[in-house]
């Protein structure tokens, strides 16, 4: 394209401006759709824009496996807040779950919690006449026992 093609749609574009500003927008239209134009797609922004989420990939049930570093440190907790003997404490169950936030559902009272997703375990362990639920995070730096009924 010329460069005086461009120069021209410049100005025309200006007059289109300062004609709309001013209410003489009828009669500059006229001018500017005999202009040819370059053809550019119109940008047009959406309502709202859309979060970007990482995915959560939960811990697929088929080949859960509890680390066994996490069941000893979930026995050491359970075993320091009972007076329990740890080799007296039995890993009875663990689940593959994924937790609404990162308190692991159990938030206390005014306790703020992160609002994502949190893959994890549900650990169930048992001195035969007692059992305790805790619930971790996937790698099991993040655990809490759940409340007794």
């Amino acid at each position: 394209m010329k460069r005086s093609t461009l120069v021209f749609q410049g100005i025309l574009i200006l007059l289109l401006l300062g004609g709309v500003a001013l209410g003489l927008r009828g009669r500059m239209s006229a001018i500017a759709d005999s202009v040819p134009s370059a053809s550019v797609p119109p940008v047009i922004p959406s309502a709202s824009p859309t979060p970007i989420k990482a995915p959560v990939k939960p811990i697929p049930e088929a080949i859960a496996k509890l680390p066994s570093t996490i069941a000893d440190t979930i026995r050491q907790d359970l075993s320091q807040k009972t007076g329990i003997p740890a080799d007296k404490l039995q890993l009875v169950q663990s689940t593959p779950k994924t937790w609404s936030d990162g308190c692991l559902g159990l938030a206390k009272a005014d306790e703020m919690c992160s609002q994502a997703m949190v893959p994890g375990w549900q650990v169930v362990f048992s001195n035969g006449t007692q059992r305790w639920v805790y619930r971790t995070n996937a790698t099991g730096k993040v655990y809490r026992m759940e409340p007794t009924t």
